[in-house]
């Protein structure tokens, strides 16, 4: 019900609207009920607050495009500092050594800091999103990402690095953490493609601009210039934040409609469901940390897209930051600048990976309706070949009788794999597991992002003892080996997923959803209530980001 001036009195019919609460308000999976919550605490005479009507202009999905352009685009233009970030240590990482006169183990610790911070951080900032608001977690995470370049800068000795990148890092999780839910508060399910796959463009090409950028700096100056470079860079975002981004989170916006409403009336009648529904923090943080590790344990399908993502975003932040160096230093005998040049080949592979999955968007159109959510994985399937061709051709290239382009083409086939394996699993699990979305996603980042942490550290030995040519080989026939993924599950994900205990409990919710809609039928509810539903489920799908 829509708040107005004169709260009107209560339905009769408003009490079907109410689920009675069960003798267990926790399902065998351990998940609060929304409308059990509401049901249970809500006063018996309360007055929803709700939009004015479904074109109401306060509602984020009602905004103009412009208006949604503006605020999807801080979401992509801060993970590409986020990546600026980290592409930019790997590229001045010689340099951290010379400057603090520390081993190189310790001096690649900084991206580990900085990744195992993306591991962590996001169980915590993304259910904060969701009682503070978007723009607050954005603003002050933005701010502290910005400052703690300068204890880089002036650092003296390397555990100061460390520590400063741990916190940037913890910060900057918010770039991932948060947008895909932003995205899903100013989109409507239709149109969210675009703005979810220059994000993902963000995420996977942006590392490769970093050394671009970066590569002569860091070989002239140094990592403490390239630190107050990427400081101003990211200063200038935080600034600019309060101008350009506005709340968009609905359940905060309607709190405060609700709160507005009960102090300018005196009626304390007033209250906004999501409130109700929200749960306390606490409920919160438990579902935010326990389910996804439940989910990681015993969903065969997540383990699978897990293990296969995981390897793919090894590949993007370490493996090719150590052997793009490695091969174009040690093979062809380039400098710091001049191979960081070769890095804007992973723009130009996650760019054509961009337009390749818009070609398979009509075949996902076309097919949903008898695949499912398997229909999504047309695009991994590129993603399946690709990697590893690349992986092979670089392998095969990187050789000083071989002129260098060869190697350069296998880098851009390769990343545009990269780009496709990783939009294609964000999709897959977020239509697979809809209500339970964010808790798959968040495990999925959670063990890709604690496996990335870890590589660094041996990486450069494997490329010491194995030589490029065993190492890119050894990671190549990796890719080989788990490129099947894709392929597995386009055939048998249906059937694994009709096993899993959460398909079971999301097939038992829906019944009932179905029956309550036709309960309503006729009433003039069932519409609203659909659309209410839908609208709250293309929002959860969504809710962790790239």
């Amino acid at each position: 019900m829509t708040a107005t001036d004169s709260p009107p009195a209560p339905a009769a019919d408003d009490a079907t609207l109410r689920l009675e609460p069960t003798s267990s308000r926790r399902s065998h999976l351990d998940i609060v009920d929304p409308d059990e919550r509401a049901a249970e605490k809500a006063p018996p005479d309360v007055v929803w607050v709700d939009w004015d009507g479904p074109d109401d202009p306060a509602n984020p999905l009602n905004w103009s495009r412009r208006r949604k352009w503006v605020i999807s685009s801080v979401g992509s233009f801060f993970c590409t500092l986020v990546s600026l970030s980290v592409s930019g240590y790997s590229i001045a990482e010689v340099s951290v050594e010379e400057e603090l006169d520390t081993s190189k183990t310790l001096s690649l610790l900084g991206l580990t800091t900085f990744t195992l911070a993306f591991a962590i951080a996001p169980l915590i900032l993304a259910p904060l999103s969701e009682v503070y608001g978007r723009s607050f977690i954005y603003f002050a995470s933005a701010v502290v990402f910005a400052l703690f370049f300068i204890p880089q800068a002036l650092a003296k000795n390397i555990e100061t690095v460390l520590i400063a990148r741990f916190i940037s890092g913890c910060a900057g999780s918010t770039a991932v953490s948060i947008a895909g839910g932003t995205f899903a508060d100013v989109w409507r399910g239709a149109d969210r493609g675009a703005p979810m796959a220059f994000f993902t463009l963000a995420a996977v090409a942006g590392p490769g601009l970093g050394p671009v950028m970066f590569g002569y700096l860091a070989q002239i100056k140094g990592f403490p210039y390239l630190s107050w470079v990427l400081f101003a860079m990211s200063s200038v975002f935080a600034l600019s934040l309060p101008f350009i981004l506005d709340e968009t989170r609905a359940s905060v916006l309607l709190s405060r409609k609700a709160a507005r409403l009960r102090k300018e009336t005196g009626d304390e009648r007033y209250q906004s469901k999501d409130d109700f529904e929200r749960g306390s923090i606490r409920e919160l943080m438990k579902t935010s940390l326990g389910r996804p590790v439940q989910m990681l344990m015993r969903e065969p399908v997540l383990i699978a897209i897990t293990a296969w993502i995981s390897f793919t975003w090894v590949r993007l932040l370490h493996l090719f930051l150590v052997s793009i160096p490695t091969v174009y230093k040690g093979v062809f005998g380039f400098n710091t600048g001049q191979a960081g040049l070769v890095y804007m080949g992973q723009f130009v592979g996650g760019s054509l990976g961009m337009i390749f999955d818009r070609y398979c968007e009509r075949f996902y159109q076309r097919n949903v309706a008898k695949r499912g959510p398997e229909a999504r994985l047309y695009s991994a399937f590129g993603g399946g070949i690709f990697l590893p061709v690349g992986a092979f051709i670089f392998c095969f290239t990187s050789y000083p009788q071989c002129h260098w382009m060869g190697s350069v083409v296998g880098v851009v086939i390769l990343y545009a794999g990269v780009y496709l394996s990783y939009l294609a699993a964000y999709s897959y699990l977020a239509e697979a597991y809809t209500l339970y979305a964010a808790s798959a996603l968040s495990a999925m980042s959670f063990a890709r992002n604690v496996i990335a942490a870890v590589f660094p550290l041996f990486t450069p030995a494997m490329y010491d003892r194995l030589g490029v040519q065993g190492a890119t080989g050894l990671t190549a026939g990796l890719d080989t080996l788990l490129s099947v993924t894709p392929f597995v599950l386009f055939a048998f994900g249906g059937r694994l997923r009709l096993r899993s205990p959460f398909a079971m409990e999301l097939a038992r919710r829906e019944e009932a959803d179905r029956v309550k809609w036709a309960a309503l039928k006729g009433d003039g509810t069932l519409e609203d209530s659909r659309d209410r539903s839908e609208e709250k489920l293309g929002k959860e799908t969504t809710e962790t980001a790239v």
